[in-house]
Order: C-alpha cells, then sequence, then structure tokens
C-alpha cells in the first residue's frame, strides 16, 4: 500500500531523516515512535506530498489515498455536522443551502434532488450510525463545534478523517485532549477499521493504545528508523538489546583498534631502529649490503604500519554510535508515613454551579493515589482545593510541617524565570552536586543552562519532579504529568517515580502511567468521588475490565 525507500530530508543544515525506509501493508495499524523533534510529523507531510523529499522514493499503490489528522484540531465556527461536512465541499454548499431556504422555495426541490445526487442522505445516514461510537447522539450534530470541550472536538476531527473514504489513514497524536473513556473509545475505533482492511499509520505517545492496536511500530531516532513486530512494549524490549548488541559491538571495535594501535606504535619503534642501522652500516661500517637489507624491512614495516592505520580509520567507521543511556541516581532520603490531608463534606461551586459536593477524602505521605474522570468535571478544582489555590465550603485538614509541591498542568508556572540551573538551586548541595542530579534526570551539557521558555513540556515536568526530590519534598500534587510528553520522556518520568521516595495524588488519563504507578485509583463523577482500587501495584488488564465496567455506556451518555 505503502512502500518507503532510502528517504532523505533536511530543513537547511539540519538532517531529519536520513535514508527511512518503510512499507505500510493494506489492513495493517503501523505505529511510528520517536521523541519530539525526530521526524514523525515531517514524514507524514511528505507521505501527504505537503513537502519533498531530497532523495529517495514514496510510493502509494494505485487508488491508495490518505487522509491525514493534524496534531490540533483547528477552530470551527458553525455546527458539528457542518465541520463534518468540511469534507465534502459540494454537499456542505448545498446543506447550508437547504437549511437556510424554507421548504417551500422555488429552489428547494432542485436542490434536494442535488443533494441526493450527490449521495448527501446517504452520507447523514452514515454519520447518524457512526456518532454513537464516539460518544455523541443525534442531538449533537446541529450544537455549536465550539461548544463542545477539547476532546469531543478531538473526537468530532477524528470521526470527520474516516468520513472520507480512503484507504490509508494519517493520525497525528489522535489521543491528544482524550480523556479515559474516549481513548477507550479511539482504541475500539482503530480496532474496528483495522478488521476492515483499512491501513493506519499512527502517531502517538500512549503506550497503551500502541500495545492494543500496533501490527508494527517504527522507532525514528537520529534521522533513521527500525521496525520491530508489535507495539511498545516490543518496542522497549528491542531498543534495550539493541542497546546491549551495539554496545558490546563496540567494545569489541575498540579492542581491535587498541591491538592495531600497539601494533602500529611497535612497527613504528621497529622500523626506527632500521633506520638507525642503515644510516650506521652506511655510514660506519661502509656495507651496503646490511644498509640494503635494514632499509628493505623498514620499509616493510612502514608499509604494514600504514596499512594499520587505514584499518584503524575503517574501524573507527563501523564503530557503532552508542548513546551513553540515562541512569537516574540521586540522593536519597526517608519519608515517614504520615497524614497529610483529610476532607469530610467538602464542596465547592463556581456561581450557583455546583463542581462538587460532599466529598470525604483522605492522603498520607506514602500513598500513590491517581484520580481518573471526564474532562471538565472537576478533578483540577478539587485538587485546587486541597492545595489551597480555591476556598472550598466543609472542612478541611492539611498538615503543611509535611514538605509538599504542587504541579499544575501548565507546568512553566512552577518556574520562575531564568535558566534550568539557577532555577534548581538548593540551599546546601553546591553547582557539581546540582549538575550531576541534572544528569542523571537527562539534564547533559549546556542543557542545564538553557531559558526556562525554550525547554519541552517533558524536560520541564521532569525537571519539577527533580526540583522537589532536591528539596527532599514527601509528597506531589500532579495535574496531567504525562501531557505532551514523548516516548523518551514519559520513560525518564517513570524513573524519577519509581525513585521519589514520597508519596503523589496524579489526575491522569494515561492508562500505563496510571497502572504502573498507582496504588489506589479514584473515579471522580457525578460531583463526588469514588474508590476503585486500593493495591500495591494496579494490574493493567484487571484495570482495564475495572474501568469498562465503572465507564458510562453509550444509552447512559444519551
Amino acid at each position: 500500500m505503502l512502500h518507503i525507500k532510502g528517504l532523505h530530508f533536511s530543513f537547511g543544515a539540519t538532517d531529519v531523516l536520513k535514508g527511512v525506509d518503510m512499507d505500510i501493508l493494506p489492513g495493517e495499524v503501523v505505529a511510528l515512535l520517536g521523541a519530539n523533534g525526530s521526524g514523525k510529523t515531517t514524514l507524514l507531510n511528505l507521505i501527504r506530498g505537503v513537502l519533498r523529499p531530497y532523495s529517495g522514493s514514496i510510493v502509494l499503490e494505485n487508488n491508495v489515498k490518505p487522509s491525514y489528522l493534524p496534531q490540533e484540531t483547528p477552530s470551527f465556527e458553525g455546527t458539528a455536522m457542518e465541520y463534518l461536512l468540511e469534507s465534502f465541499p459540494e454537499i456542505k454548499g448545498i446543506f447550508q443551502k437547504l437549511s437556510s431556504l424554507p421548504v417551500n422555495s422555488e429552489d428547494y426541490p432542485d436542490l434536494i434532488n442535488k443533494y441526493n445526487d450527490l449521495g448527501g442522505f446517504e452520507l447523514e445516514r452514515k454519520i447518524e450510525s457512526e456518532i454513537s461510537k464516539y460518544g455523541f447522539v443525534d442531538e449533537d450534530l446541529q450544537k455549536p463545534f465550539l461548544a463542545f470541550s477539547m476532546g469531543q472536538q478531538r473526537l468530532w476531527a477524528i470521526l470527520r478523517v474516516f468520513l472520507a473514504g480512503a484507504n490509508l489513514y494519517l493520525l497525528d497524536e489522535p489521543t491528544n485532549h482524550l480523556d479515559l473513556q474516549m481513548c477507550q473509545r479511539l482504541e475500539k475505533i482503530i480496532l474496528e477499521f483495522r478488521s476492515k482492511r483499512f491501513s493506519i499509520l499512527l502517531v502517538s505517545h500512549d503506550r497503551l493504545l500502541i500495545d492494543r492496536v500496533a501490527d508494527r511500530s517504527y522507532f525514528l531516532k537520529n534521522g533513521t528508523a527500525f521496525a520491530v513486530s508489535g507495539g511498545y512494549s516490543l518496542m522497549l524490549s528491542h531498543l534495550k538489546s539493541d542497546f546491549e548488541s551495539r554496545l558490546k559491538s563496540a567494545k569489541e571495535i575498540e579492542r581491535k583498534i587498541k591491538q592495531l594501535e600497539l601494533e602500529v606504535s611497535r612497527r613504528a619503534s621497529w622500523s626506527a631502529s632500521k633506520e638507525a642501522q642503515k644510516k650506521f652500516a652506511d655510514k660506519v661500517m661502509n656495507k651496503g649490503y646490511i644498509g640494503h637489507k635494514a632499509a628493505k624491512l623498514a620499509k616493510r614495516a612502514k608499509a604494514v604500519q600504514n596499512r594499520s592505520r587505514k584499518l584503524i580509520e575503517e574501524l573507527k567507521e563501523k564503530k557503532p554510535f552508542v548513546e551513553k543511556p540515562v541512569e537516574i541516581k540521586l540522593p536519597s532520603y526517608i519519608v515517614a508515613n504520615r497524614r497529610l490531608l483529610s476532607s469530610t463534606n467538602l464542596s465547592f461551586s463556581y456561581g450557583n454551579k455546583a463542581v462538587f459536593e460532599n466529598v470525604d477524602f483522605e492522603l498520607s505521605t506514602k500513598d500513590r493515589v491517581v484520580l481518573i474522570g471526564s474532562n471538565g468535571c472537576g478533578k483540577t478544582t478539587l485538587v485546587k482545593c486541597f492545595v489551597g489555590e480555591l476556598d472550598p465550603v466543609g472542612e478541611l485538614y492539611r498538615n503543611d510541617n509535611i514538605r509538599w509541591e504542587y504541579i499544575p498542568q501548565d507546568v512553566r508556572t512552577f518556574f520562575r524565570a531564568g535558566n534550568l540551573l539557577d532555577n534548581l538551586r538548593v540551599s546546601d548541595i553546591d553547582e557539581l552536586q546540582l549538575r550531576q542530579a541534572l544528569g542523571a534526570a537527562g539534564f547533559r551539557k549546556d542543557k542545564v543552562l538553557q531559558k526556562i521558555d525554550s525547554l519541552s513540556y517533558g524536560e520541564l515536568m521532569r525537571a519539577a519532579i527533580l526540583k522537589s526530590m532536591l528539596r527532599e519534598t514527601e509528597f506531589l500534587f500532579l495535574d496531567e504529568p504525562t501531557n505532551h510528553l514523548d516516548i523518551e520522556s514519559l520513560e525518564l518520568l517513570d524513573e524519577l517515580l519509581k525513585r521519589f521516595p514520597g508519596g503523589f495524588l496524579a489526575i491522569s488519563h494515561d492508562r500505563h502511567f496510571i497502572a504502573t504507578h498507582g496504588n489506589k485509583l479514584y473515579s471522580f463523577e457525578g460531583g463526588n468521588v469514588k474508590l476503585l482500587f486500593e493495591e500495591t501495584r494496579l494490574d493493567i488488564t484487571e484495570f482495564q475490565k475495572t474501568i469498562e465496567i465503572i465507564t458510562p455506556q453509550d444509552d447512559e451518555d444519551r
């Protein structure tokens, strides 16, 4: 269906893709992984024909027509139905005319016939039959597009892409702004399209989604791509084994280089001694035969020496690049298990609109709590009440003798202006120790001197948690800590939280994050909080089953 061979692309002097090969077969879901800036969106734009490669080929088989979902959903003035019809301009034009004309208008019958001939009514029936899969009902089609949440707008955008009648779908971060229930809907939709032999190229950092839907995964790094069968977990396993293989190969080549360099040095010394012997024979002993033999041996030694040097250069060329893995080793400290917070009959309203009522909640410093719920249900409001940014009604106790930090969704507000190094200075840690800690968390060399505004969300989230650990913080309040993080940043965040000795309350829709780190799972629904799980570590399969049980079904949504 899609065949890419030797693809090269650069932005100015910066090489983005350096010989990428890729194949996508009919009915295959392929995940495209890699750090932010590794070239994933660039590759999608090359496939779409928006960009032209410098060299290499992109071949779409006959009748293959791609449909593209961008990373962000553009704003749209109009109804949800008009938004869906954007991909069908002729149908949309007549639909809008019909909507504004009275039924007894002279032009109405002709427009109706034309609308029918273009497939307008058939498209409407298709839309009405599909929207329930996305959590919508017929009445939603007439609502203004901008009246929906960011997550709902994203689902409308995904539906519009899948309505396009393509056979290859390019999805760039489809889970952006989706809550947990929406991610589950998307997963089912992708699997349904795969069963119908449609192909999907999926750029995503949702690790569980990739594991569940991907037939193959490509990983982009340093301008090249390699593939594994399966999803994220198999890719991660491959990356670890690839690192070990490259390290072993590099060590073997380094051993050969040192051996050859020793040989070159020995040959150089031997050649020099033969040269000296020749000169001595010529000048002192005046014996041509001895001098001639010494010269011949010296020449031979030099030839061997030159060949060895050439071989050393060839080996250096073959020596694989081995990026030093991040090993997070930070100063440890002990966190005692103490009660941090408790609430009784806690309520909060914005004007006359109640956000939550009569919430009873308890937190201790060793709890690792995850709070789930649909977008806009009040999770962030509840946490802001806990940390003192909002003033609720009811009883709220918080032990401020315990060191806690609140890291909000907009993590930039956690820092002051300036560079990263200055932001993380702690009174009893010198600069060398601070740089070592930053290096352990993946901030190396000049990165520590970069301005806060120039760092990515993933880098700032890591830095915020590191700063909290350097302050020996005992508890963290985290609002969507995995938002906008690429795969590598997610792995580093996992490692930091595993080494964090305290507890946290995290708002999250990331199923992998929840199952990896949570030992208590609460659901925010109907203006209150319900405990779902309390275990040492959530099992991902059981967690998925539980979410499906407590997630409202389509009938309830209506």
